[in-house]
């Protein structure tokens, strides 16, 4: 350790979060591995921290709509996601939602399209 530094250890809640991200992270790893293998879709993902909330959450933002709802019928099925209760905007856009809980790596994956 540096001279004139000290070592402060973050609380629970933050360690929490940290794990939390940390195992989104390495999930996210494996899942980017399937696209070239599974020939899957690229689509964007993002990583909460928050232990109570959905980990990992892939978003079909292809520039049109056939293409997204491909995209997310593609991931669906490629992870044995369940289909969620489909939402509807106030525009009257319609969103998917389906998840999937990794009891391994103790989180849930989510995703989704808005249309």
């Amino acid at each position: 350790m540096r001279e004139g530094w000290s070592l402060v250890m973050p609380d629970k809640e933050s360690l929490d979060k940290l794990h939390v991200q940390q195992r989104a992270a390495d999930e996210l790893r494996d899942l980017l591995a399937r696209i070239v293998n599974e020939d899957l879709p690229v689509i964007s993902w993002s990583i909460q921290s928050d232990p109570r909330e959905t980990a990992l959450i892939g978003t079909c933002d292809a520039g049109n709509a056939e293409t997204r709802r491909r995209d997310f019928e593609a991931w669906r099925e490629a992870l044995n996601a369940t289909m969620l209760s489909s939402e509807t905007h106030s525009d009257g856009g319609e969103g998917l939602r389906a998840s999937v809980t990794d009891n391994y790596a103790d989180l849930t994956i989510m995703i989704k399209a808005d249309f």
